[in-house]
């Protein structure tokens, strides 16, 4: 996939293009029905499948002070793009100045000139141009007016779930991993580097591969199953695990929250994985995360934690 940052970037091989265009924060089950729509019809066309997205995300421009919790990185984003079949990105720069362009403006811009769209997909809430003066009504007059093929996407429900972003945060904010996964069609997860805590764990008998959450939205603090996947050479798989996100109350810890994962190996065995980058997949949620009276106590948890773990992957 070919990634370009900002409009005045993009390079098209060909004259014409099938686009989308939204945040696409968490790629979600409903976003990827517009995307494959959009792979669908671009290759009728022999043209590429492409995406207009933005960044930072539009609610951060539009409401000053207000962080939006991401569901993804904007790397991970653009990754699941690509798997997607997406042939080009554009990530638009979203900024007070991008918001004000008219709806015609923005429609002549990106669609028209930009990407010579000749076939445009959007879902059932889309809206653009200053003041979301786009609506669905104008879009299809501005296709209509220019000769694109306009394609809008129903919303999409799992059970009375409507399948959004803002739903799929709501839910994770409550700890609600396993129902989140089934609108996202996947495991919430995070990714880092493996760093060098104060080997607590280690000392317990319990060693965790510990990374730190970056940008993205924070589960509520507690014990976790997990899946946990290692890419290293003889290493690589994917693990069942078990994890806990917080501040370790318990020593009093001063390391800020920290996700520490313990992997569930064949006769409890373990592997060096520092400096190595990891994938954490939350799958459910078993307790919240307490302190506990002694280390002793807290190794009892552990211990129990473990068992539980075995027992949710069937793992012996």
């Amino acid at each position: 996939m070919k990634r370009f940052y900002g409009l005045p970037s993009l390079v098209l091989e060909r004259d014409q293009s099938v686009l989308t265009i939204g945040n696409f924060d968490g790629v979600h089950l409903g976003h990827r029905q517009l995307l494959s729509k959009t792979v669908e019809l671009a290759k009728l066309i022999s043209g590429p499948a492409c995406v207009f997205t933005f960044r930072p995300h539009p609610q951060e421009v539009l409401r000053p002070g207000q962080k939006v919790k991401l569901l993804n990185r904007y790397d991970e984003k653009l990754e699941m793009l690509e798997q997607a079949g997406i042939d080009i990105t554009v990530e638009e720069l979203f900024s007070q100045d991008f918001f004000s362009q008219s709806a015609r403006d923005f429609f002549l811009n990106v669609v028209v000139q930009g990407f010579k769209a000749r076939h445009l997909v959007v879902g059932h809430d889309f809206a653009f141009g200053k003041n979301r003066e786009g609506t669905l009504e104008v879009l299809e007059k501005l296709c209509q007016e220019f000769g694109v093929a306009l394609h809008q996407i129903a919303a999409m429900k799992v059970g009375d779930q409507l399948v959004s972003s803002s739903n799929i945060r709501a839910l994770l904010q409550s700890a609600g991993v396993h129902e989140a996964e089934k609108l996202l069609g996947r495991f919430f997860f995070y990714r880092g580097v493996v760093r060098k805590g104060d080997q607590r764990g280690r000392l317990l008998g319990f060693p965790t591969a510990n990374i730190r959450i970056d940008e993205k939205l924070e589960l509520p603090n507690g014990v976790y199953a997990t899946w946990t996947l290692v890419t290293r050479g003889s290493l690589a798989g994917k693990y069942p695990s078990v994890t806990n996100i917080g501040i370790r109350p318990t020593f009093q810890s001063d390391e800020g929250k920290l996700v520490e994962t313990h992997l569930i190996l064949p006769n409890d065995s373990t592997i060096d994985l520092y400096g190595e980058e990891i994938e954490v997949q939350f799958v459910e949620r078993f307790r919240e995360e307490k302190k506990f009276a002694s280390f002793d106590e807290l190794k009892t948890q552990i211990a129990h934690d473990r068992e539980r773990a075995r027992a949710y992957f069937n793992v012996i």
